[in-house]
C-alpha cells in the first residue's frame, strides 16, 4: 500500500488478509562520516565514475568499486540486514516481507540511485559533494554567484546572440561547394541490385536531380 525509504531503513504497508493493513520494516546499516568519505573520493577521482554519476546515470562496476574500499553495497551477512513485520507469521521473511523486497527492487531498478539513498547518501548530497571535490561549481553556485566583471545577463540580452568579430561579414562566408554524389563515394557498396542495376548507381542519378545537377 506505501513504501518509503531514509537512510537506513524500508517501512512499507502491507495489505494481508486482515483488515488492518502490517507494517513491515528492513533495515540497513548506514555508512558513516570515514566510509563515505572514502567512497567519494573514490568516485570523484575517477573521471569516468564521476561524469556518468553527475550525468544522472549508475556506473554498473560501482560496487566492485565499493569493495575494492572494503565497502558492502548490497548486505553481504545476516547481521547487516534487520526485517520487522507486524504480522502474525513466524518465517522470517514472512510473505509480507517478499512482497517489500519486490517492490523495493523494482524502484531500485528504476532509480538505482536508492540503493546509496539506503547507505546514507541520497543523490543530491553525493552529486554535490562530488562536484566540491572535482572542483565543478553547481548551476545554481555560478547563477548565484557570477564571475567577476560580468554583467547580468539582463544587461546583455541586446548583444547576447551578436556575431563576434570573426562573424561580423557573414556574406564573404559560404560553405564548400561539393559534388552531390559525394557521400555515395564514401559507403560501402550495397550487395544488392534493382532491376539489374546497382543501389548506389540509382542513387546517384537521384541525388544529381535533386540538386539540379545534370548527370554526367
Amino acid at each position: 500500500m506505501s513504501l518509503s525509504l531514509d537512510a537506513g531503513a524500508v517501512v512499507a504497508l502491507v495489505q494481508g488478509s486482515r483488515p488492518t493493513p502490517y507494517k513491515v520494516r528492513i533495515g540497513v546499516p548506514t555508512w558513516g562520516k570515514e566510509e563515505w568519505g572514502r567512497a567519494e573520493q573514490a568516485l570523484a577521482d575517477d573521471a569516468w565514475y564521476a561524469a556518468t554519476l553527475l550525468a544522472g546515470g549508475m556506473p554498473p562496476e560501482i560496487e566492485e568499486l565499493f569493495a575494492g574500499l572494503g565497502l558492502a553495497l548490497f548486505p553481504a551477512e545476516p547481521r547487516d540486514l534487520s526485517m520487522d513485520c507486524t504480522c502474525p507469521d513466524f518465517a522470517v521473511p514472512c510473505k509480507h516481507l517478499a512482497a517489500v523486497f519486490y517492490v523495493l527492487a523494482e524502484r531500485f531498478d528504476a532509480d538505482p540511485f536508492e540503493v546509496l539513498a539506503l547507505r546514507g547518501r541520497d543523490r543530491e548530497a553525493l552529486l554535490a559533494n562530488l562536484r566540491t571535490r572535482r572542483g565543478v561549481p553547481s548551476a545554481a553556485a555560478e547563477l548565484a554567484a557570477p564571475g567577476e566583471g560580468t554583467p547580468p545577463l539582463a544587461q546583455t540580452l541586446d548583444r547576447f546572440f551578436a556575431a563576434g568579430p570573426a562573424l561580423a561579414d557573414a556574406g564573404r562566408l559560404a560553405p564548400a561547394l561539393t559534388s552531390p554524389g559525394a557521400l555515395l563515394d564514401q559507403v560501402p557498396e550495397l550487395p544488392i541490385e534493382v532491376r539489374g542495376h546497382r543501389v548506389t548507381d540509382l542513387l546517384r542519378v537521384a541525388y544529381h536531380e535533386l540538386h539540379g545537377y545534370p548527370e554526367d
